[in-house]
């Protein structure tokens, strides 16, 4: 469905966001906004501002903001549909569903059906585990495992007994047919028989939930004495309700502890992630059954940035961790190691060693480029030319840092390598081959003069509209989305309904005006209008001397060429922009008096 904007705009006027944040974030008033530590990266000094006149949160220290949506969105992992929906529920706002086309109704009913289906298929398998006589080997197998059924219950582990048609028997007679299940992944079809058969039997399953809880797919763990040739795991396939590639297994249960230690541990394979549960550390998660991807480290990036990548030990695990470190740095994440010696995995550590054990080797975590530099180096060898060989192998992936993590990271590295910073700073810097990737592209930010304009246009576009009413738009940006933000303040929309708008295309831009509306003492009122002029006058005067460099630059070809006809037409063009030029620098130098 879809909620019209103005319900949407009547919720956040009559949600009290700092009601609902302070809900998270122990806020204390300070001036017009209320501050505190930020729920979304670590701080020790309260950067996170919450504006109720302007309806937004900004974080100083990590750049997170938006309006009372976006909070519960990155805070909880919920949709916006369903932001809204709660909120308008605790404000007493009405939302009618607006009549769906045919197409809509019928995706919305398959979907239905499939989560139906599966949460029937969950309700068999775990009440088959826990209580059904066929389920004995599974408990038998938990108990090995060293995993309680309390645990078991937590996460809805089932079974799925030996024989072809169990399942797909059990769900015949509560009214799902064959088809549904077909779609769901739960049995397959025998082309040559022309008869169906359940996917998963003799295995202990892990039913993997999306963002709701609901159960939409299963891993299926085969059990010891199994046939040689029997995969150890088994995992659905896809359909439209499950894509592996955008799921982690046990996130539904992590959020909370996630956010509540700024951390992610992200192991690979479903014991690991319940085995970590039941001992304490309720932050795991991990891939269903594939490698991490670009789709799972944004998920992962909307709740923290602090990563500790806990593959297996073995070759296949490191290589592994190697693999996923260009998906970090390209995420923006911060990707750590951790070596758990004596286990292969961390539900093996976690059973011979216990929780305590663990806690103090997540204290020993190293960057996970520390060990991609190790196994280059070990590659390499450790002589003047391996180490060149070395730095030449990394350099593509530390190219593709930014800003001052980027320099921090080169420090480092240097150190690791055993080599001067300036020489990995001048291999890094060095000219891309074709094939080369390119660097991660960094925020954009505005110069000082649009940021104040931008200031000044949201804190009192009333004032200021007199003064950009006077200049072309482009003289103020070439960016179609800056001037739509202006228009739409200056039309006085709600800051929190254009960073909603502005958050969907250009994040950096909601970024910059939450920013502006959380610094509430750049200038003051009286000060607005003049400000605004003096800002627009030099952005003119910057767009009048840029198209002066260009027409100069088209006169040099007409010389060049011997194009007379389009010469006298620029020589005019250019005789009327020094006039303005002089006219502009006159006006810019006036008003510098007024203010700077």
């Amino acid at each position: 469905m879809s909620i019209p904007r103005h319900v949407v705009d009547e919720v956040r006027a009559r949600t009290d966001i700092v009601q609902v944040i302070g809900q998270t974030v122990t806020l204390r008033r300070r001036g017009t906004s209320h501050v505190g530590l930020c729920p979304f990266h670590n701080e020790k000094t309260g950067s996170f501002n919450v504006v109720p006149s302007k309806q937004i949160y900004h974080c100083f220290g990590c750049g997170a903001g938006g309006d009372v949506f976006t909070f519960l969105q990155k805070s909880r992992g919920v949709g916006f549909l369903d932001a809204v929906k709660e909120l308008a529920a605790q404000v007493g706002v009405t939302i009618e569903e607006r009549a769906l086309s045919p197409q809509e109704e019928a995706r919305i009913s398959r979907r239905k059906d499939l989560h139906e289906t599966a949460e029937a298929a969950c309700r068999w398998y775990e009440a088959t585990l826990l209580v059904g006589k066929e389920g004995a080997p599974g408990r038998a197998y938990l108990v090995d495992r060293g995993i309680s059924l309390d645990t078991a219950r937590k996460y809805r582990l089932g079974f799925a007994p030996e024989g072809w048609n169990n399942l797909e028997t059990h769900l015949t007679r509560e009214g799902f047919d064959a088809e549904l299940m077909l779609r769901c992944g739960l049995v397959k079809k025998h082309e040559a028989r022309g008869t169906t058969y359940d996917v998963f039997r003799g295995r202990l399953l892990f039913p993997i939930h999306d963002d709701r809880g609901r159960p939409i797919a299963f891993g299926g763990r085969v059990l010891p004495g199994a046939p040689k040739d029997s995969p150890k795991y088994l995992n659905s396939p896809g359909t439209e309700i499950y894509e592996k590639s955008r799921i982690l297994y046990g996130l539904s249960y992590a959020r909370s502890a996630v956010q509540r230690k700024d951390r992610l541990l992200v192991v690979e394979g479903y014991f690991d992630a319940v085995s970590l549960w039941q001992a304490g550390f309720e932050e795991a998660v991990a891939p269903c059954g594939t490698s991490l991807t670009v789709e799972h480290l944004e998920i992962v990036r909307r709740l923290t940035t602090r990563v500790v990548a806990l593959f297996d030990t073995d070759e296949a695990g490191i290589n592994a961790a190697v693999r996923a470190l260009d998906l970090f740095l390209a995420a923006g994440v911060e990707a750590r190691r951790l070596d758990l010696p004596g286990a292969k995995d961390p539900d093996e550590y976690i059973q011979k060693y216990g929780g305590p054990a663990f806690e103090e080797r997540l204290e020993r975590t190293e960057p996970l480029l520390e060990l991609v530099i190790r196994r280059t180096l070990d590659k390499h060898g450790s002589s003047s030319e391996g180490r060149g060989r070395a730095v030449a192998a990394l350099a593509p992936t530390l190219r593709k840092l930014v800003g001052t993590v980027r320099d921090v990271t080169i420090r480092r590295a240097a150190g690791w390598l055993g080599i001067p910073e300036e020489e990995l700073i001048r291999e890094v810097g060095r000219a891309r081959g074709e094939d080369a990737p390119s660097p991660t592209p960094g925020r954009w930010a505005p110069d000082k003069d649009l940021a104040h304009l931008l200031w000044l246009v949201v804190h009192y576009p009333e004032r200021v509209a007199p003064g950009l009413a006077e200049v072309d738009p482009s003289v103020v940006s070439d960016r179609s989305d800056v001037l739509g933000a202006i228009a739409r303040l200056l039309l006085l929309h709600p800051l929190a309904s254009v960073l909603a708008w502005a958050e969907i295309d250009a994040p950096d831009l909601a970024r910059v005006l939450a920013a502006a509306a959380a610094n509430s003492d750049l200038y003051t009122l009286e000060a607005s209008l003049p400000a605004a002029r003096s800002i627009l006058a030099r952005l003119h005067l910057r767009s009048v001397e840029a198209r002066i460099l260009t027409i100069n630059r088209e006169i040099h070809r007409c010389e060049t060429t011997g194009d007379k006809s389009s010469y006298g037409s620029l020589v005019r063009d250019l005789s009327a922009l020094y006039a303005q030029q002089a006219g502009l620098k006159q006006s810019v130098n006036r008003r510098a008096g007024v203010v700077d």
